[in-house]
């Protein structure tokens, strides 16, 4: 069975680690594991030199086409030629788009011209897409999720967005799929002892959507009611300098500890010692940071973001107000005196029979086979 990945981004072709797009190398690598072969197609590159591309990056077949912005005509034509030649090297049999805006009303062309049956996997939230208000946005992912064999949600939250801005359209939901992390050292390297250790796993490309102005005045006001809470932030972002400076200015720079962009077992390696999670986002379509720290058995206070409240569970976690500084302040307080009662091992077999990423490629590929049979 050949599957293949329509992405909306990708890591610019050449770097040494995944930046954009990591989900998409994860699956296919983990489906290519479970004996599906899967190439991935990438019709936005605006920074390769020759207008087609066939190479392995990061252990899978990428496709990926030349793409100039305002340049309508030409796109259309290189990336029609650009997918004739891939259905004469790859034959894929299912086409699996991910965002119905971008890839996914793209891959509607090529799956009807080919005959292939199409599976579009939305990862964002419709107030970032702009898709519940009238626009190309909009027009585009009303036409992708129409023409479309199957529309997945990785969230519960999601899905019922999606079928409430778009009716006619039927939506199933698979949640992303999460490695497993492996057993790290128990020494601590990061725990501040005397104090209780929170976490935030979040790339700061924006001000707001993260949350970070609400959460950093949250810890002022939790210090200065005596609190000792110590807030480890994981992740990059053009935004990094400028929360180091608010968290200056806050007088937190003991109770903040940036860590910037880490590989996956740093970051798990720092999550595993943390006594709780923090997502403080303002708008998710899901949470994959959570979704890790769950498989790792951390308790969970997160904000009413949509996709985040619908992973958590009562029993896994705390949910409060979003854009609320007050609500997260008494969110942290809570969780300081509810934190010892949370069951780790059941949070973590929550996230084990929901998340983990053998069992989603499993629903994945009795999909493809499903739509491929009919």
């Amino acid at each position: 069975m050949n599957v293949l990945m329509v992405v909306t981004w990708c890591t610019k072709q050449g770097n040494d680690t995944l930046e954009a797009g990591v989900f998409h190398y994860e699956q296919a690598l983990n489906l290519i594991e479970n004996g599906c072969n899967v190439a991935i197609y990438f019709p936005y590159d605006q920074q390769i030199g020759d207008e087609f591309t066939k190479k392995q990056e990061w252990g899978v077949l990428t496709y990926r086409s030349k793409f100039i912005p305002g340049k309508k005509l030409y796109n259309f034509k290189t990336t029609n030629v650009s997918m004739a030649k891939i259905m004469e090297d790859f034959k894929p049999d299912v086409i699996h788009a991910h965002c119905a805006a971008g890839a996914g009303a793209l891959s509607v062309r090529f799956a009807k011209k080919y005959k292939l049956p199409l599976v579009i996997t939305e990862h964002s939230p419709l107030a970032l897409s702009r898709a519940d208000k009238y626009g190309l946005s909009r027009v585009l992912s009303k036409r992708a999720f129409k023409n479309s064999n199957a529309n997945i949600c990785v969230s519960e939250f999601s899905k019922k967005e999606l079928q409430n801005a778009f009716p006619k359209a039927c939506f199933g939901t698979i949640y992303n799929g999460i490695i497993m992390p492996k057993p790290q050292k128990k020494d601590k390297k990061y725990y501040k002892e005397g104090y209780v250790n929170a976490v935030i796993v979040a790339m700061l490309y924006d001000k707001e959507v993260k949350g970070m102005p609400y959460l950093l005045e949250a810890l002022q006001m939790s210090k200065e009611e005596g609190k000792k809470i110590i807030l480890h932030h994981i992740g990059g972002g053009e935004y990094l300098d400028y929360f180091k400076d608010m968290a200056k200015k806050l007088g937190l720079e003991k109770e903040c500890i940036f860590y910037g962009k880490c590989d996956r077992d740093t970051l798990y390696e720092i999550e595993e010692e943390m006594d709780f999670f923090v997502s403080s986002s303002l708008n998710e379509c899901s949470g994959v940071s959570v979704e890790e720290a769950m498989l790792l058995g951390k308790p969970i206070l997160g904000t009413n973001s949509g996709g985040v409240d619908s992973l958590v569970p009562e029993h896994a976690g705390l949910i409060v107000e979003r854009a609320n500084a007050v609500a997260l302040k008494d969110g942290m307080v809570k969780m300081i005196e509810q934190m010892h009662e949370f069951d780790n091992k059941e949070i973590q077999k929550y996230a084990m029979e929901h998340f983990e990423i053998n069992g989603i490629s499993k629903k994945y590929m009795e999909l493809y086979k499903k739509l491929i049979n009919r």
